[in-house]
Protein backbone atom coordinates (compact mmCIF):
# COMPACT_ATOMS: atom_id res chain seq x y z
CA UNK A 1 0.00 0.00 0.00
CA UNK A 2 0.69 3.62 -0.81
CA UNK A 3 0.12 7.32 -0.38
CA UNK A 4 1.17 9.73 -2.88
CA UNK A 5 0.49 13.14 -3.45
CA UNK A 6 2.30 15.88 -5.60
CA UNK A 7 3.56 18.80 -2.85
CA UNK A 8 4.97 21.56 -4.88
CA UNK A 9 4.24 22.56 -8.42
CA UNK A 10 5.88 25.31 -11.15
CA UNK A 11 4.58 28.85 -10.01
CA UNK A 12 4.48 27.50 -6.57
CA UNK A 13 7.66 29.53 -4.13
CA UNK A 14 10.55 28.01 -4.42
CA UNK A 15 10.97 28.35 -0.65
CA UNK A 16 8.04 26.34 -0.21
CA UNK A 17 9.81 22.98 -1.49
CA UNK A 18 11.15 21.89 1.97
CA UNK A 19 8.30 23.21 3.76
CA UNK A 20 5.49 21.54 2.10
CA UNK A 21 7.64 18.52 2.33
CA UNK A 22 7.77 18.25 5.78
CA UNK A 23 4.26 19.19 6.24
CA UNK A 24 3.04 16.73 4.02
CA UNK A 25 5.41 13.83 6.23
CA UNK A 26 4.54 14.97 9.92
CA UNK A 27 0.74 14.94 8.82
CA UNK A 28 0.97 11.22 6.67
CA UNK A 29 3.99 9.63 8.03
CA UNK A 30 2.33 6.73 10.09
CA UNK A 31 4.35 3.50 12.82
CA UNK A 32 3.76 1.49 9.41
CA UNK A 33 5.64 3.71 7.62
CA UNK A 34 8.83 2.04 6.25
CA UNK A 35 10.16 4.24 3.75
CA UNK A 36 9.20 7.45 1.25
CA UNK A 37 9.91 8.07 -2.14
CA UNK A 38 11.01 11.80 -2.61
CA UNK A 39 10.26 12.64 -6.60
CA UNK A 40 11.37 15.92 -8.84
CA UNK A 41 10.31 16.21 -12.51
CA UNK A 42 11.87 18.45 -14.60
CA UNK A 43 12.82 19.70 -18.45
CA UNK A 44 16.26 21.15 -19.36
CA UNK A 45 14.64 23.64 -22.19
CA UNK A 46 17.42 24.18 -24.14
CA UNK A 47 18.07 20.54 -24.92
CA UNK A 48 14.87 19.16 -24.51
CA UNK A 49 15.56 16.44 -21.73
CA UNK A 50 13.05 14.90 -19.40
CA UNK A 51 14.38 14.02 -16.19
CA UNK A 52 13.18 12.23 -12.91
CA UNK A 53 15.28 12.22 -9.48
CA UNK A 54 13.28 9.47 -7.14
CA UNK A 55 14.93 9.41 -3.72
CA UNK A 56 14.44 6.63 -1.71
CA UNK A 57 14.76 7.26 2.46
CA UNK A 58 13.14 5.57 5.60
CA UNK A 59 14.15 8.65 7.76
CA UNK A 60 11.28 11.34 8.07
CA UNK A 61 13.32 13.89 9.47
CA UNK A 62 15.74 13.76 6.17
CA UNK A 63 12.92 14.32 3.86
CA UNK A 64 12.71 18.19 3.76
CA UNK A 65 16.34 18.86 3.49
CA UNK A 66 16.45 16.16 0.82
CA UNK A 67 13.46 18.01 -1.19
CA UNK A 68 15.89 21.12 -0.97
CA UNK A 69 18.83 19.48 -2.13
CA UNK A 70 17.88 18.18 -5.07
CA UNK A 71 15.52 21.37 -6.18
CA UNK A 72 18.41 23.37 -5.94
CA UNK A 73 20.60 20.09 -7.71
CA UNK A 74 17.69 19.93 -10.77
CA UNK A 75 17.69 24.20 -11.00
CA UNK A 76 21.60 24.21 -11.91
CA UNK A 77 21.08 21.77 -14.40
CA UNK A 78 21.07 24.53 -17.56
CA UNK A 79 17.89 25.59 -18.45
CA UNK A 80 15.60 23.81 -16.42
CA UNK A 81 12.03 23.78 -15.41
CA UNK A 82 10.94 21.72 -12.30
CA UNK A 83 7.61 20.99 -13.00
CA UNK A 84 6.64 19.37 -9.92
CA UNK A 85 7.62 17.53 -6.56
CA UNK A 86 6.22 14.23 -5.24
CA UNK A 87 5.93 12.36 -2.13
CA UNK A 88 5.27 8.85 -2.00
CA UNK A 89 4.89 6.67 1.11
CA UNK A 90 5.30 3.17 1.55
CA UNK A 91 4.75 0.57 4.11
CA UNK A 92 7.31 -1.44 2.68
CA UNK A 93 11.03 -0.79 1.62
CA UNK A 94 10.68 -1.04 -2.01
CA UNK A 95 14.11 0.72 -3.28
CA UNK A 96 16.12 -3.09 -2.02
CA UNK A 97 14.24 -3.95 -5.11
CA UNK A 98 15.42 -1.67 -7.65
CA UNK A 99 18.66 -2.79 -9.25
CA UNK A 100 20.47 -0.44 -12.20
CA UNK A 101 24.03 -1.85 -12.10
CA UNK A 102 25.24 -2.18 -15.92
CA UNK A 103 27.95 -0.70 -16.70
CA UNK A 104 28.17 2.23 -19.43
CA UNK A 105 30.17 0.57 -21.64
CA UNK A 106 27.68 -2.41 -21.49
CA UNK A 107 24.51 -0.18 -21.94
CA UNK A 108 26.47 1.49 -24.98
CA UNK A 109 26.60 -1.86 -26.87
CA UNK A 110 23.04 -2.72 -25.91
CA UNK A 111 22.11 1.09 -27.32
CA UNK A 112 23.52 -0.39 -30.76
CA UNK A 113 21.91 -3.67 -30.39
CA UNK A 114 18.73 -1.78 -29.47
CA UNK A 115 18.89 0.53 -33.14
CA UNK A 116 19.36 -2.20 -35.20
CA UNK A 117 16.64 -4.05 -33.87
CA UNK A 118 14.43 -0.93 -34.04
CA UNK A 119 15.41 -0.56 -38.36
CA UNK A 120 14.85 -4.20 -38.74
CA UNK A 121 11.24 -3.95 -37.12
CA UNK A 122 10.02 -0.59 -38.67
CA UNK A 123 12.14 -0.36 -42.17
CA UNK A 124 9.07 -2.08 -43.57
CA UNK A 125 6.05 -0.72 -41.64
CA UNK A 126 3.74 0.68 -44.58
CA UNK A 127 4.05 4.17 -42.69
CA UNK A 128 7.77 4.45 -43.55
CA UNK A 129 7.55 2.91 -46.70
CA UNK A 130 4.67 4.90 -48.02
CA UNK A 131 7.03 8.10 -46.53
CA UNK A 132 10.55 6.83 -48.14
CA UNK A 133 10.46 6.13 -52.02
CA UNK A 134 14.09 6.06 -52.28
CA UNK A 135 15.17 8.45 -49.21
CA UNK A 136 16.95 8.07 -46.71
CA UNK A 137 14.93 6.64 -43.62
CA UNK A 138 16.84 7.96 -39.91
CA UNK A 139 15.12 6.43 -37.34
CA UNK A 140 15.25 8.71 -33.59
CA UNK A 141 13.78 6.42 -31.40
CA UNK A 142 12.80 8.29 -27.75
CA UNK A 143 15.74 7.07 -24.59
CA UNK A 144 15.54 6.00 -21.52
CA UNK A 145 18.41 6.17 -20.03
CA UNK A 146 18.74 5.24 -15.98
CA UNK A 147 21.66 5.79 -13.40
CA UNK A 148 21.56 4.21 -9.92
CA UNK A 149 23.62 6.38 -7.28
CA UNK A 150 25.10 4.70 -3.45
CA UNK A 151 24.08 7.14 -0.73
CA UNK A 152 24.73 7.79 2.92
CA UNK A 153 22.17 9.95 3.42
CA UNK A 154 19.45 7.79 2.13
CA UNK A 155 18.66 4.70 0.96
CA UNK A 156 18.95 5.37 -2.74
CA UNK A 157 18.78 7.80 -5.57
CA UNK A 158 17.37 6.96 -9.14
CA UNK A 159 17.56 9.36 -11.99
CA UNK A 160 15.93 8.48 -15.46
CA UNK A 161 16.23 10.83 -18.07
CA UNK A 162 14.81 10.57 -21.37
CA UNK A 163 15.22 12.30 -24.93
CA UNK A 164 15.29 11.90 -28.55
CA UNK A 165 18.82 13.84 -29.00
CA UNK A 166 21.01 10.55 -29.42
CA UNK A 167 22.54 8.66 -26.93
CA UNK A 168 26.05 10.64 -26.30
CA UNK A 169 23.75 13.55 -25.20
CA UNK A 170 21.99 11.33 -22.79
CA UNK A 171 24.41 9.81 -21.46
CA UNK A 172 26.51 13.33 -21.25
CA UNK A 173 23.64 14.76 -19.50
CA UNK A 174 23.42 12.24 -16.87
CA UNK A 175 27.25 12.61 -16.07
CA UNK A 176 26.90 16.19 -15.22
CA UNK A 177 23.74 15.48 -13.28
CA UNK A 178 25.09 12.67 -11.44
CA UNK A 179 28.51 14.79 -10.70
CA UNK A 180 25.99 17.68 -8.96
CA UNK A 181 24.10 15.06 -6.96
CA UNK A 182 27.28 13.73 -5.73
CA UNK A 183 28.82 17.21 -5.53
CA UNK A 184 25.90 18.49 -3.17
CA UNK A 185 26.76 15.45 -0.86
CA UNK A 186 23.23 13.39 -1.84
CA UNK A 187 25.18 10.34 -3.25
CA UNK A 188 28.45 9.14 -2.76
CA UNK A 189 29.37 7.52 -6.22
CA UNK A 190 27.71 5.89 -9.41
CA UNK A 191 26.55 1.91 -8.98
CA UNK A 192 25.63 1.65 -12.22
CA UNK A 193 22.92 2.52 -15.36
CA UNK A 194 19.99 0.90 -16.96
CA UNK A 195 18.52 1.43 -20.40
CA UNK A 196 14.49 1.31 -20.53
CA UNK A 197 12.33 -0.23 -23.10
CA UNK A 198 12.47 -3.07 -24.98
CA UNK A 199 11.92 -2.67 -29.17
CA UNK A 200 8.64 -4.72 -28.67
CA UNK A 201 7.52 -1.47 -26.68
CA UNK A 202 8.24 0.78 -29.23
CA UNK A 203 5.65 2.50 -31.59
CA UNK A 204 6.07 5.53 -34.04
CA UNK A 205 4.85 8.97 -33.46
CA UNK A 206 5.37 10.88 -35.96
CA UNK A 207 7.48 10.85 -39.62
CA UNK A 208 8.72 13.38 -41.29
CA UNK A 209 9.56 13.88 -44.72
CA UNK A 210 12.50 15.89 -45.47
CA UNK A 211 13.80 16.61 -48.78
CA UNK A 212 16.40 14.06 -49.02
CA UNK A 213 15.58 12.24 -45.88
CA UNK A 214 12.77 10.58 -44.02
CA UNK A 215 12.70 10.91 -40.23
CA UNK A 216 10.77 8.48 -38.33
CA UNK A 217 10.01 9.72 -34.69
CA UNK A 218 9.66 6.46 -32.03
CA UNK A 219 8.27 6.15 -28.93
CA UNK A 220 7.09 3.79 -26.03
CA UNK A 221 3.67 3.05 -26.09
CA UNK A 222 1.99 3.66 -22.30
CA UNK A 223 -0.57 2.02 -23.27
Amino acid sequence: MSKSARVWGWGDKFEDVKTNCEKYVAKRWTENTKECCLGIMARERNEGIFYFIDVYTGDSKSVGSLAEGLFQVALSQGETKVDFVTIRLYDDIISKNIRHCKSIEEIEKEFKKHEEAIVSRFINDPRVCNAAKGKNVIFIPETHLLCELKSKVCNKVIVETICDLGFETLRDFLYSLSDKIIKKNLAEEVIGYELRGSVEEFKINDVDVGCDEVYVYLGLNQD
